[in-house]
């Protein structure tokens, strides 16, 4: 199941929105407020999510200007790939989609909830 944000515009040019995003080090001010205990470098992301869990992602792929891509390391509870993609039309754009292997039980569970985490993290790109 794909849960994928609205395009939002940012006032950097689209190889420093990727430059800034690409480094890991920089996610924190764009992840949720109930994500804590984060540990971070150029290419991995660790992070607790309060009441849920933690969370490792490292950087899968890098295309330059256009597409960030995060894959989980170790166990989870289901399988899912972040991606953030950079678009340069009049203004640069950015989008995160999570792409989720997900059951019918935890489609259920966890779908408002991945939802709302890809519209939370677009719309605070907008203040970065």
């Amino acid at each position: 199941m794909i849960f994928k944000s609205n395009w939002v515009t940012n006032k950097r040019s689209a190889e420093e929105l990727f430059e800034y995003i690409g480094d890991m080090n920089n996610m924190p001010p764009i992840l949720p407020e109930q994500v804590v205990n984060i540990t971070a470098d150029n290419d991995n992301l660790s992070f607790t999510i309060q009441g849920m869990g933690s969370i490792a992602l490292q950087v899968r792929n890098r295309k330059p200007n256009e597409l960030i891509q995060l894959s989980p390391v170790g166990k989870t509870p289901f399988q899912f790939v972040l991606n953030i993609y950079i678009r340069n039309n009049e203004h640069t754009e950015c989008c995160f989609e999570i792409d989720a292997q997900l059951n019918p039980l935890m489609q259920m569970m966890a779908s408002r909830p991945l939802q709302n985490l890809v519209n939370m993290m677009a719309n605070k790109v907008v203040e970065i």
